[in-house]
């Protein structure tokens, strides 16, 4: 399936966590309340948007066109990707490169993670991943609002130039037998490669990598969620940067 490019991302949010960091950055433009929900920190953002003027709609349950798993809603301005030829706008930060995952629940998952391990930018193929859509935005719990989202068209493109910048590139891959060693990596311009749980990564961009890391586990799964996976080993970079 070709999934459309988008334009730009987050004109919906749900959740109170999501909703709560697009308050933060001052992209709410409209607030929409389940029924009679209360929260206090929805509370607190709707006495500060009534100072600002903006509206706050509260909608009966039988009218809810919203997620059923949430009670609040944020319409907001629409925030912008960063397209791969403006790289140096994200130069410097540590980066976790998508490649056709089409689970929003696995990107958000993945966001809130590199969020909470300091890689500060989630890269995208325009055309070939679920869109960030509200349910992307929910499931990151808001951190979507403090990554770079850098899009790109073509993953070999994108690698050379990563290159051309100094960056340290490996991928996780299942089934590895020879796997790089995290302690021998460095702690900065590393950038982390995710196939989808089915393909993986191909083999063509494997060659032109600097490693492929394979997470032991015991032999009671087949493999691991690719959220979890991106966990496991931002988590070891993180720490290891933090013990340096």
């Amino acid at each position: 399936m070709v999934l459309k490019e988008q334009s730009g991302f987050g004109e919906i949010v749900e959740g109170v966590n999501s909703v709560v960091a697009a308050f933060k950055n001052d992209r709410v433009v409209k607030l929409v309340i389940r029924g009679s929900y209360t929260e206090p920190r929805i509370t607190k953002i709707i006495e500060q948007l009534a100072t600002k003027g903006v509206s706050v709609d509260y909608i009966p349950n039988n009218e809810w066109e919203y997620s059923e798993r949430h009670k609040v809603v944020a319409l907001c301005n629409k925030m912008s990707f960063i397209s791969e030829i403006d790289f140096s706008k994200v130069k410097g930060s540590n980066i976790v490169v998508c490649l056709n995952l089409k689970d929003p629940q696995n990107i958000g998952a993945i966001a809130r993670s590199a969020l909470a391990f300091e890689f500060f930018t989630l890269a995208i193929p325009k055309k070939r991943s679920s869109p960030i859509s509200s349910a992307v935005i929910s499931s990151s719990a808001g951190a979507i609002e403090e990554l770079n989202i850098l899009t790109y068209n073509s993953i070999f493109s994108l690698v050379k130039k990563m290159r051309s910048n100094d960056y340290w590139l490996f991928g996780v891959e299942k089934g590895i037998e020879s796997s790089i060693n995290i302690e021998q990596m460095p702690t900065s311009n590393i950038a982390i490669f995710l196939g989808n749980e089915k393909t993986g990564l191909s083999n063509e961009l494997q060659r032109k990598l600097d490693g492929i890391y394979s997470i032991e586990t015991s032999n009671k799964v087949d493999s691991l969620n690719v959220s979890v996976a991106a966990a496991i080993v931002m988590e070891k970079i993180y720490n290891k940067t933090r013990l340096k």
